[in-house]
């Protein structure tokens, strides 16, 4: 490939033409409002597409846990510093035993889950 007058690049560019797809992953930390057997609800400054399918990482007791939710509903609410939050309904695809016993947990001891990072 040849180099242009002033191209101070140290690797040769490419040129694009037409589309090239690509995925991007990010971590966002959500929040945990409340959370049961069948999904869980959680605060977000990003709204989430509905019906969208997203890889997320539930810690239960220090121990990340990985699993699938899916978007069933997202409501615009105000925030405490008054910016755009949305409370994001979530259904689990997917339920490991270490979320499930946590769940379970939580629900024995009759304690809500009011807040919780890691979701």
């Amino acid at each position: 490939m040849k180099r242009r007058l002033g191209d101070r690049r140290g690797r040769p560019r490419f040129e694009i033409v037409g589309d090239l797809w690509g995925t991007l992953d990010t971590v966002v930390e959500m929040p945990l409002i409340n959370i049961g057997r069948g999904g869980a609800l959680v605060q977000s400054s990003v709204p989430l597409a509905t019906d969208s399918i997203h890889h997320v990482t539930v810690t239960c007791d220090g121990q990340p846990t990985p699993t699938s939710v899916q978007v069933r509903h997202v409501r615009p609410v105000e925030g405490i510093d008054g910016q755009p939050q949305y409370l994001i309904g979530v259904s689990f695809l997917s339920m490991p035993a270490a979320l499930l016993a946590q769940i379970e947990s939580w629900i024995d001891d009759d304690a809500p889950v009011v807040s919780s990072n890691g979701l």
